[in-house]
């Protein structure tokens, strides 16, 4: 969090934004768990030959990628127990999960860095929207946050 927040700082971004953007996105707003968690999804469906089609199975989805996202990944070892989830809640098989785990491994470490990476894009979006489009280059003008 401590680099997050001296890149943002190198950015431009304002110390109020980046001071309560960055926090905020380091304990609840993790992307990669939630992409993590639809690839899981979409690769269980594609593997067991199940059609991802119809608006309960991706509302089922959308739920897991928030919980993900927000709740699940502030628990120690968060990922197997979404794993497990996804596995109860489609009514795959228990032989699907030692196959999810492995694709957990696969897509942890990306999903790792777009954790890391989407909070500053996060403060980018926040200081765009407070400050309007030319808020980078006010920033350079007047010597950065």
């Amino acid at each position: 969090m401590i680099i997050n927040l001296a890149a943002a700082q190198k950015m431009g971004v304002k110390e109020d934004i980046r001071e309560v953007v960055i926090p905020l996105g380091a304990t609840i707003h993790m992307e990669g768990s939630c992409l993590a968690a639809i690839v899981k999804i979409a690769f269980l469906f594609g593997l067991f030959q199940m059609p991802f089609t119809g608006w309960q199975v991706w509302l089922t989805a959308a739920g897991i990628a928030v919980l993900s996202g927000t709740v699940i990944s502030g628990i120690p070892a968060g990922g197997m127990l979404g794993e497990l989830l996804i596995v109860t809640l489609y009514g795959f098989p228990i032989e699907a999960l030692p196959l999810i785990t492995m694709i957990g491994t696969i897509v942890d470490a990306p999903a790792t860095m777009l954790n890391a990476v989407g909070d500053n894009v996060t403060c980018m979006l926040v200081s765009r929207r407070l400050q309007g489009r030319g808020w980078l280059i006010a920033q350079t003008n007047t010597g950065g946050g």
